[in-house]
This record gives structure tokens, sequence and C-alpha cells, in this order.
């Protein structure tokens, strides 16, 4: 049924970041329309759970009401319940109608709303939208409530109404007062948080404010927060839920007085790094709220000027929507990379006084003034036990160590985010001291003094007319981790932030794994670290063609679909499959590629090659037939036949095995000395295929194939029988593209000898590349029983045993075409 009445609509809004987005003006918000029933895009979330770091959750919640606060009558603030005043006034004036219906619930309700909208217990209000919009929202509120209840008398209406009615009187003049006129005139809608354990009539009325257009944030560090009912349509539509439960404790308001600002006293104490004294008068001055932005392309969008970005608040308190990311690897060729840096460089330097470049470190000049400064902190405190950082804080305003940035909006911003990463430093630092804390500190100093000055100097945030540039820094390399909390610092006063690392981001990790300052963006592909490049890098620019070219192939030859180029996962790493069959489909699978096989697939990194291994024992009655199955074994493509046990020749010496000693540790092969160590003759190999050799040396020392003692002794055997492989068994390796046509290799044993160490190493290291073995036991021996575990291989065992039985020569051999692998399977010629 089409809705033409004339009222607020909400469109429901959905958001990675809730506490930041509702933030943003309604009218830069996707979905917001002008109309007489205008659309309000809005914000309407569960918030529960709380962040690895508990000190940094109740930062971030004391941080989002301080800027709550500043929007004034627009903010309404609940812990821990909804006080619920004196509603006698509108009992009396709802008497009549509950009288009227009472004891039994009309049949139609529409009666009842009809009534309900009309009697005087709305508020006045000067703006005829919002008038309009309070009376219809409670009645769409009383549907839902209607709709949602499984049993409902005239009793439970009458108090859920009047309950309502209460807060709407106490709370919608409070935010909607100050409107005048018949439209939405702000760009900022109201917001409401509840914080603490919430009841069902509480959540309808967050449910009605949410109707009306206002943001409505329900936080609970608790997962269990007392409305846990699945699929009941009084549940909060949207839920953000951070990574473990924590405990309920107090709310960390703001310390500010404010009249519409509504909260209950608890019993539940606090948790942070404060002293019960320490509230510093900073907390109460205006600055600066930054909050990391997302981005597909950061290297262009830290261009953007302030003003332009979504979510930038300009004022006395001004939003700054800020970019900090973390690029680590690349997606480039090393050529490619250097060229993006360069020219990155050459871009942020036309910003001139905007922007600071660090390669590897950042520079820490000695500053005696500041140290003799300070000293007698450090001598007043002696332990760290004796010290918070608003006590630090305190000290270092009295002694004026902080740098004058000539703005007092500024300096309020540069203190306040120096406290904020103090609690972040001391929240991840175990067995700190009062001199790593002295240490810490006299180097944030020392570079606030140098680099704020000069990035800071003439930003004006009350500037609406021209773009508002802000600062840029950039870091390559490795860094420290003071110098996480340096770069982190910077962000809070409105700074862009680039960290590139072509190959590592462990520091940065440790600080800030959860991404709450930081955004990551993490590539497979890694480079070793270089100096920063001087002058550009000349590269090769590909054609329109050939970006067409690769387009389609990347189109064409996906992972998943089968249509595979030739050498497409060779830098991938593979598993062997091995099938377990019966001897017919073992015929019949034994020339399909490995992509028409049951169990091939591309996972991540990681291609599935379904392989064959398999004994036949004996012979058919029928020496033709066997013979004939035998030929057509072999005449298949990358096949390697073997007609002598023991095949494998020990091409290693002695004095090998010693000097291989230093090749193991616990965690099996050390790579790097392997591949440093004179025995390693596969350098020659691409090195994808050097990786895999590796890998799967590593895989059979640490499996259970071998029916041996696996000690350190047959470790090394293992290693140096698989460094001296034949060169036709290396052949195959290097001609195996895992998706076509799989390696083979027959062994064919037609008497008393016995498979050696070696041999069954050389098997087993096959098997788990992907190579299909068969095993070819005319006697009915013995064999590779001796040496590998049944349960990794099949036998077939035919019907006759023969001994001493050569083979013939397969290129004068006289076969029946007619006594075909699909003749045997059918039953003929038995």
């Amino acid at each position: 049924m089409l809705d033409i009445r004339k009222m607020i609509k909400v469109a429901l809004l959905n958001s990675s970041k809730p506490l930041d987005d509702i933030f943003i003006p309604i009218n830069k918000r996707a979905g917001y329309k002008v109309a007489q029933s205008p659309v309000i895009p809005t914000y309407y979330y569960k918030y529960i759970g709380i962040n690895e770091n508990e000190t940094v959750y109740y930062n971030e919640l004391k941080e989002l009401d301080k800027k709550l606060m500043d929007l004034q009558s627009l903010y309404l603030k609940f812990v821990d319940g909804i006080p619920l005043n004196d509603y006698k006034d509108i009992s009396l004036k709802t008497e009549a109608i509950w009288k009227r219906y009472n004891p039994v619930l009309p049949s139609n309700k529409n009666h009842l709303f009809k009534e309900l909208k009309k009697i005087n217990v709305y508020p006045k209000l000067n703006n005829n939208l919002y008038a309009t919009s309070v009376r219809e929202s409670f009645i769409d509120l009383l549907m839902l409530y209607f709709n949602n209840e499984n049993s409902i008398n005239i009793s439970k209406v009458k108090n859920f109404c009047l309950k309502i009615f209460s807060w709407i009187n106490e709370y919608i003049p409070k935010i909607f007062g100050n409107l005048k006129g018949s439209s939405v005139e702000s760009t900022i809608n109201p917001k409401v948080v509840f914080y603490g354990n919430i009841k069902k009539h509480e959540i309808y009325f967050l449910t009605y404010l949410y109707y009306l257009g206002v943001d409505v944030l329900y936080i609970n560090p608790c997962f269990n927060n007392g409305f846990e009912k699945k699929g009941q349509l009084y549940e909060i539509p949207n839920v953000f839920k951070l990574k473990k439960e924590g405990q309920l404790k107090k709310f960390p308001s703001y310390k500010k007085n404010s009249s519409n600002s509504v909260s209950i006293n608890t019993d539940i104490k606090e948790n942070t790094f404060k002293s019960q004294n320490s509230n510093l008068d900073i907390d109460n001055k205006d600055s600066i709220f930054t909050s990391p932005k997302k981005s597909n392309n950061p290297f262009e969008d830290i261009f953007t000027p302030l003003n332009h970005r979504a979510g930038y608040i300009s004022g006395s308190t001004p939003f700054v929507p800020i970019y900090f990311y973390r690029y680590i690897g690349t997606d480039k060729k090393e050529d490619e990379y250097r060229h993006m840096l360069f020219n990155l460089d050459k871009k942020l330097s036309s910003l001139n006084n905007l922007y600071i470049k660090f390669t590897d470190s950042i520079p820490l000049n000695h500053d005696p003034e500041l140290v003799r400064r300070t000293k007698g902190i450090w001598d007043k405190f002696k332990s760290i036990n004796n010290s918070t950082p608003d006590m630090i804080i305190k000290k270092f305003i009295e002694t004026k160590s902080f740098p004058d940035l000539k703005n007092e909006l500024l300096n309020n911003t540069l203190i306040k985010n120096f406290k904020l990463v103090l609690d972040l430093y001391l929240s991840k630092s175990k067995n700190t001291n009062i001199n790593k804390l002295k240490n810490f500190c006299l180097k944030l100093l020392i570079w606030s003094n140098v680099y704020t000055r000069k990035l800071l100097l003439g930003i004006n945030y009350e500037d609406t007319n021209t773009p508002i540039k802000n600062p840029k820094i950039l870091y390559y390399g490795d860094i420290k981790k003071h110098e996480v909390y340096f770069l982190i610092l910077l962000s809070k006063l409105g700074a862009d932030v680039l960290y590139l690392n072509p190959y590592s981001d462990t520091t940065f990790d440790k600080i800030d794994k959860e991404e709450l300052h930081s955004k990551a963006l993490h590539f497979k592909n890694k480079i070793n670290i270089k100096e920063f490049p001087k002058e550009d890098v000349t590269i090769r620019v590909e054609t329109n063609a050939f970006r067409a070219s690769q387009e389609i192939s990347r189109i064409i030859h996906n992972d998943q679909d089968g249509l595979y180029q030739h050498w497409q996962f060779e830098s991938y790493k593979t598993s062997h499959v091995t099938l377990k069959s019966t001897y017919d489909e073992l015929k019949l699978l034994w020339n399909e590629e490995s992509r028409m096989r049951t169990g091939f697939k591309v996972e991540g990194d990681t291609v599935y090659i379904p392989n064959l291994f398999a004994k036949i024992s004996g012979t058919y009655n029928d020496l033709n037939l066997y013979w004939d199955e035998i030929k057509q074994f072999k005449s298949v493509e990358q096949v390697l036949f073997l007609d002598k046990v023991p095949f494998t020749k020990s091409s290693f010496k002695t004095s090998d095995m010693y000097t291989s000693s230093s090749l193991i540790n616990e965690n099996g092969l050390n790579k790097k000395r392997l591949l440093e160590h004179q025995s390693y003759k596969y350098s020659y190999l691409k090195t994808a295929l050097q990786d895999t050799i590796i890998d799967k040396i590593n895989r059979l020392i640490s499996s259970d194939m071998l029916k041996v003692n696996m000690n350190k002794e047959f470790k090394i055997k293992v290693i140096m029988t698989l460094l001296s492989l034949d060169k036709s068994i290396l052949k195959l390796i290097q001609r195996f593209d895992y998706p076509f046509k799989v390696p083979k290799i027959i062994i064919y044993d037609n008497n008393e000898s016995m498979f050696s160490d070696e041999d069954s190493i050389v098997l087993a290291f096959l098997n788990l590349i992907g190579f299909d073995i068969l095993v070819l036991t005319p006697t009915g021996y013995n064999n590779i029983e001796d040496k590998i575990f049944n349960k990794y291989y099949d036998t077939h065992k035919l019907e006759e045993v023969r001994f001493d039985l050569e083979l013939p020569d397969f290129n004068f051999l006289n076969t029946n075409k007619a006594k075909s692998f699909l003749a045997n399977l059918l039953g003929r010629n038995k």
C-alpha cells in the first residue's frame, strides 16, 4: 500500500565504521531526498563487544561522547536506562480511551490508532513537518508493537503507550524544539547513544527516534545485552560486533555539564590508566577530531582537499577525515614500484612545507634544553607506579615542553593526542619501567618540537571558500616502534600518512593490528627494501593491445573455470590427492589430464593434483593381453619406464652425509642453509620449482609414508637422495604443468630383487609431487610393501603369477587392437 502521509521517511544505512559515519551531514549521505516527505538516510546500530585493547575502546567512547556533546541540543545520551518521569497528566488525558476498550481490544485496531493519534498528548513543535512526523511515527511504532507481541491485552497496550508518551514529551522537545518552518532545515540530524543493558520498551523508543531520522547507537561491551531474541521485530537492525566480549563498566563520559545529556550514576568501576583526580583542563577544550577513511586508491585520494572529503565538518571542533595507509608488499614489478615511489614523492614535494618524507628512520636531534626542562619530572616520579599519563602530561604543560603552534586549537589537539598515544604505548608495552617511559616521551617531544610547527603552520579549518590542504607524511622502509607511535600522533593532528614497506609490516602490526588508527593494504608480491629512488626508473610501458590481451587472459584463464593457460600455476603450491580406484578406473584415468580427474581444484595459492599410485601384482592368463596393457601404459606422454630394481643409483658420498647434518633442525629442513650448501645442485631450476622440491622434501621427512625410523641420519639420507635425482626424473618434474599431462613412472620388477631405501624415498617423493606411479610385479612378490605403508597406494591382483618373465620388444609386439582397455572393462576376452 502506497504511503502518502507527509512526514519524515528514513532509509537505513550500513557502515563499516558507525562511530565515525554518524557525523556525515545528511545531505552528503546516499539516498538523501528533499521532498514534501523528505528521506533522511539514518544509522541505527547495535555496537557490541570491545577491542583487543580495553583502554583504546573506552578512549574511543570518550572521544565519541566529546564529539557528540559539541552538537549540544542535537545529542541525547542514556546510560543503563531511560529515566521515566511521572506521567499522571498523560494518563488522565488517555483514560477515556482505555475505559472504552477495556477489557477487550477492538477487533479493528485502526480505530484505536486513530483515537491515539488525535488526543492532545504530543509536544508542541514549531516545525510542522516534525510535529506531523511525531504523531505518525508513534502510530507506526504502535503497529510494530502489535505485530511483534504474541499475546496482547489492553493493560499491556496502556502501559506501553504511557511510557512512550512520557519519553516523547521529555526528549522530543530537546532535540527538535529549536526547529522552525515546515522542512528539514539542518544538515546535522540528532544523535542518540544508549549505553548498558536495555529493556524491551527502551528498544521500542530507540526505534521511534530512528523513525524520526535520528542516528541511534546502542553500545554494550557485553555480547549478551538484554535482548538476544533472534527474529524479533524489535531487534535493532544493524549489528557491529567487535572482536571480544568485555564487561560492562562505567561509561567514560566527557566531563562537561550538558542539560541535554542524560545519564544514570552507577557503581561500575573504571579500568583505565587515569588517577582518581587526574582530569586535565585540556579535556574540556576544543580540539580537532580525526578519523581514518577507507580508500581504493590512497595515493590519489590524499590530494583531495579536506573540505571536499565526505565527513568533514568545520568549526571550533572540526571533524577531519584523514588517510592513514600502510602499503605492504606490492602488486607491481620492482621497476614499476620504484617508478611509483619516485613520482609519488615528486607530487607530494609540490606541497612544500606540508610534506615530510622519512626513509628508514626519523632523525632524532639532541635537545639539551628540553632534557633539562623535563629532568625534574622524572626525578619526581622515579617509578612508573607513581605516575599516570595525566600526571605526566600536566608536568609537560607546566614545564612548557610542548611546542607552541601559535594556535589554541592545534595546541589543544597536540596535547590531548599526545596523551592518547601515551595511553596506547603503555597498553602495548610489557615490562615498561620509568627509564623506558622517559625515553619514549622525550623522543615524541623532540620530534613534535621539530616537525609539527613546520607541518601545521597556517592551516585554517574555518575557511570554507578555498580548498583546505592538510599535511602529508611518507615513511618508506623498516620502522621502529617509537616511530609508529609518532606517525599515529601526526595523523591525530590531521595529517595524511603513507607507510610503504615492500617486504614486511611486522612492527606496525604489533601496535595497530586491529587497524584502529591506520588501514592496511597487503600484497602477495614481496621485494627487498632498497634505497629510496633519487631519480626516475626507466620502465617498459605496456601497449594497449598487450593490456587488452592480458585482461582477456585474466577473464578467460581464471583459477576456477578449467580454461587454463600453460604454466599459469607454476608459482603455486601443490598438494597431491592420491585417488583410490579400481583397476579398470586406473586404466581409464591413466592418460587423463589432471584437470579432468576427480579432485582437481585451485584454492587460494594451492593446486590440488589427483594422481595414481598402484601396484599390479601378477598377470593375465593371456600374456598378450597383459603385454598389450603394459604397452598402452608405456605409450602415453611423459612416462619413464624402469625395468631394473633397485633403480636408484646413489651419487652422493658418505662424506656428504656428514657435511649435511647442519641442514636439519627441530623444524625440519633449513632452507637457507640448504640453498648455500655445496651439495645443492638445483640452482639452475626455476625458483618456483626449487621451492616445490624443497617443500616436498620437508613434507616427506615429516610424514609417516616410509616404514623406517625417521631419525636424523635417515632424514639426511632422504635429503641427499633427493638432491641427486637422476636427470631423466628431473626433466619429468620440470615438464609438469599441473592442470595438464601428469608425469608417470613405471617400475617393472620380475625377480626377487628388493626396492632399496633410495628407491622408496624417490617413489614417496614423486607421489608427493603428484606423479602417477605403477609398480608391475608379475611374480606377486613383496617389494614396495616392505618400504611404504599400503594405505598410500592401491594393490590390484591379476589371475596368474609368473617368474623371470622377460619383457618383449614392444616395437614388434603384435597386439590385438580389439583387446582394448574399454573391451576389458566391458568383460570381453576374459
